[in-house]
């Protein structure tokens, strides 16, 4: 089981060292500018290049049942990298920290796999950038299973959520921008955004360097087990009837996220800056949503939110319908982009769920069946779309049907949450492991 977080335990069970780290302001801002500084390049890379690597491998003939296909067996290996590499990273020690040696495994493979796609950009050449994308989606789990872990770790609990507050602002800010002129880079030469976008990677990368991690030192005592995060949750098996909901209450978002970009392009017709142009505003919404979406999921609950969020995937289902030309799009990315944070009420019904102490075998249960419940949706999404004629609308149709199964796991869950008391938790962790 992960080590607690630092900043969640009393001052006087932590050492000294801990306790100047956490006491140290100066620093924890440095750290969240040069997390920020990595995060929004990272960000605004994954922003342009993934979609126009999606939308490049489909005019070269890779349809999207095989892009589902694909896309399904990275999410499907995810489920357990994620719990896997978590782990790692929570038992590594290394002079630089433990996050920070996984973004520099990883970094390598990933800027390259960038940096070549252009110069195989041939028909004949497809099964080399299959294999370039692969390698970017392998290296890429590694480095989303371990380094924004950092944003957690480097910040007391206290300023937590007004830290992440900024990191999204100041995201939000650079992927508006980056997506605004995309389509103008990619006009100039196809292989513009990919250059640029390595080399943006390559300097945020360096910048993460000077990020001084927390001093926890906590070497693993036992080999990994992947059934014993499971275990623990399992203990009150109720909270798998959440879990679920969890997963299939986003239905409809992850549909629009997956195909979104091929039913602009294919349906629509726009061109690929028309789309980039249409749904760029979205990052400005998200400045401005960051602040007031926390507020109400604290103010009103995490089922109540839940059910917000599911209402504004109905409606955002019913304009698809409705949409036939750009400026539609750029109405449902804003309306998409608005409900998207009431997300969050979702997870925050597992947080206040688990005991303290299991937190991290909880959320990383929740994670695994998220990924595996979104892996197996992709993969009939897809194939779907494909053996319907290329109809993009059958996968939102498809989303929007499973998001209200989730809605009914939500209600079982409450339910019977409430016919019977809770499994009471076990006592809590009280001390860090000693320093070695």
């Amino acid at each position: 089981m992960s080590a607690p977080p630092a900043s969640d335990i009393p001052a006087e069970q932590q050492s000294p060292e801990l306790v100047a780290y956490y006491a140290n302001k100066p620093l924890m801002w440095r750290n969240i500018a040069l997390i920020g500084l990595c995060n929004i390049g990272w960000g605004v890379v994954g922003t342009v290049v993934v979609p126009l690597t999606a939308l490049r491998l489909l005019e070269l003939g890779l349809r999207e049942n095989i892009q589902a296909t694909m896309n399904s067996a990275n999410t499907y290996a995810l489920s357990f990298l994620v719990m896997y590499f978590s782990w790692k990273s929570d038992h590594t020690v290394s002079p630089i920290g433990r996050r920070k040696p996984f973004l520099f495994l990883s970094a390598p493979f990933i800027i390259a796999s960038i940096a070549l796609f252009p110069v195989f950009d041939e028909a004949h050449l497809l099964w080399v950038l299959v294999a370039l994308y692969l390698t970017k989606m392998f290296f890429m789990d590694i480095k989303a299973s371990t380094f924004p872990l950092l944003s957690i770790d480097c910040v007391p609990k206290v300023v937590l959520a007004r830290a992440n507050s900024v990191l999204t602002v100041a995201g939000g800010l650079a992927g508006f921008v980056a997506m605004r002129y995309a389509g103008d880079l990619n006009e100039i030469a196809t292989w513009v955004p990919f250059a640029l976008g390595a080399g943006i990677m390559t300097f945020t990368t360096i910048c993460a360097w000077w990020i001084k991690e927390p001093p926890i030192r906590y070497p693993a005592k036992e080999p990994f087990k992947i059934w014993s995060t499971f275990k623990v949750a399992a203990e009150d098996k109720r909270i798998f009837w959440l879990m679920a909901g969890v997963a299939m209450i986003s239905s409809y978002t992850a549909m629009n996220t997956a195909w979104v970009w091929f039913w602009a392009k294919e349906t629509l017709h726009l061109e690929k800056g028309e789309i980039f142009q249409a749904l760029s505003w979205a990052g400005l919404l998200n400045m401005v949503l960051a602040y007031p979406i926390g507020w109400v999921i604290d103010r009103f609950g995490g089922l109540r939110v839940v059910f917000l969020f599911f209402a504004g995937q109905v409606a955002c289902f019913l304009w698809v319908l409705n949409v036939h030309d750009k400026s539609g799009l750029i109405v449902l990315s804003l309306a998409t982009t608005l409900i998207a944070p009431l997300y969050a009420g979702a997870d925050m019904m597992i947080y206040k769920s688990a005991p303290r102490q299991d937190i991290g075998s909880y959320t990383s249960t929740n994670s695994c069946i998220r990924n595996f419940y979104n892996a197996t949706l992709g993969l009939i999404a897809g194939w779907s779309i494909f053996a319907l004629g290329h109809n993009f609308v059958v996968g939102f149709c498809i989303g929007i049907g499973m998001s209200t199964v989730g809605l009914v796991m939500f209600l079982i869950h409450h339910r019977v949450m409430t016919q019977t008391p809770a499994v009471e938790a076990r006592e809590p962790v009280t001390s860090l492991p000693a320093k070695p």
